[in-house]
């Protein structure tokens, strides 16, 4: 059995390692915690939210609004996705597959990834980024199982 000393030293070791084998530019698509921006350094919920990634994986903040998390999680990988991927779906061609991929991967972007929803004063832009965040969700959902190469 482990040492407390032993145990501690190996925690420190597994998190360091961590902190060093992901690039920084990497951890965008891995980590979606706002508890860095809600909360002040020192703070017992920040340290709490800290301690959560470190368990988990992730932390609470993550599932505040959970669309977003996960659209934000999809969307560099249906990226690479098509990138990589040598087939099409049942009953698409090649071009109509691509096109709803890229529309996934459009209206997500504009929706989650920037302000301009939050921005806009237009209630009809509003309308048709929500309008094709919904169209994205249910092309997604007929192609979930579709999804592998």
């Amino acid at each position: 059995m482990m040492s407390q000393k032993e145990s501690k030293s190996t925690q420190k070791k597994s998190k360091d390692y961590l902190q060093l084998s992901i690039k920084p530019e990497g951890l965008k698509n891995i980590c979606f915690s706002v508890a860095e921006e809600c909360y002040k350094n020192g703070t017992i919920e920040l340290e709490r939210h800290k301690k959560q990634r470190y368990e988990n994986g992730f932390d609470d903040t993550e599932t505040w609004h959970l669309d977003r998390t996960m659209a934000l999680f999809i969307i560099p990988r249906l990226k690479r996705f098509m990138e990589v991927n040598n087939g099409i779906a049942n009953g698409e061609t090649e071009e109509s597959y691509y096109e709803k991929l890229r529309f996934i991967i459009g209206a997500f972007e504009n929706y989650y990834a920037t302000d301009k929803y939050f921005n806009s004063v237009d209630i009809e832009e509003r309308k048709k980024l929500t309008d094709d965040v919904r169209l994205a969700v249910e092309y997604l959902s007929k192609l979930w199982f579709e999804l592998w190469w």
